[in-house]
């Protein structure tokens, strides 16, 4: 095939320096075009495979799966943020109480303490 092309176009090609260049030159764009030719063949069939693959039964169904465990992470999550946000809340009332109670506790310690001077003046006089 190659050497009759060379030979049809050895007369028409005279003017580019000769028949035997262009031949090569002819020859060697032909390779590289069978090469890309090969290339995008064969990643044509990868990925018609992946294709396949992703459309298979077997992986919709684990697909499925996944995305039904994502939904109960997510309930289980938000469920769990609700506690988080309950205990936040009563740690915040128990921290009220301890402080109105150790408020109390002050004011009587300090009432006690003032009742035992008044009555120490008392007795010192």
């Amino acid at each position: 095939l190659t050497i009759r092309l060379c030979s049809i176009s050895s007369g028409i090609n005279a003017e580019y320096g000769g028949t035997k260049a262009y031949c090569e030159e002819a020859q060697n764009a032909i390779r590289k075009h069978k090469q890309s030719i090969a290339q995008l063949e064969s990643e044509e069939a990868e990925l018609l495979k992946e294709l396949n693959l992703a459309r298979s039964n077997q992986n919709k169904l684990k697909d499925k799966g996944t995305v039904d465990k994502l939904k109960q992470l997510k309930d289980r999550e938000e469920e769990a943020q609700t506690k988080i946000e309950e205990e936040k809340e009563k740690i915040k009332s128990f921290d009220h109480q301890i402080k109105k109670m150790e408020k109390a506790k002050r004011r009587r310690t300090s009432m006690k303490a003032k009742e035992r001077a008044l009555m120490k003046t008392k007795f010192d006089r």
